[in-house]
């Protein structure tokens, strides 16, 4: 079963991602805040990390960035999404492996998901 670390701010959306990813046979570690993700990384081990752009205090792209730069975390696909289309044009730059627009089509982001898994 693979692991999905799912990063958003907004409960109400990690609720239902967690309920949905869970349905689709995936193992899911939700978090709302983003200080707790190193510690969700390094206790989880997460195969993928579907992160929102627009959180509390930081930036998905920054947070990202960090994580595709550490030697630790490097391998680790992140899959942005976020309400903002504009970062359709450019999640790329921080080394993303995808985007994934909301509101989203639930069979949309678990091909995206499993796309992303097999190619890593």
């Amino acid at each position: 079963m693979k692991k999905v670390l799912v990063v958003d701010d907004d409960n109400d959306i990690l609720a239902l991602v967690q309920m949905l990813l869970t349905m689709n046979n995936f193992k899911v570690e939700a978090i709302a805040k983003w200080e707790l993700i190193d510690n969700s990384i390094e206790r989880f081990s997460p195969d993928i990390i579907l992160l929102d752009v627009s959180l509390s205090g930081a930036d998905g792209r920054d947070i990202c960035k960090r994580l595709k730069s550490a030697e630790g975390t490097k391998q680790i696909p992140v899959i942005l999404f976020s309400a903002h289309a504009d970062v359709a044009n450019n999640f790329k730059e921080c080394n993303a492996q995808a985007f994934v627009a909301k509101p989203f089509d639930i069979s949309h982001l678990i091909e995206v998901l499993d796309s992303n898994l097999a190619a890593a």
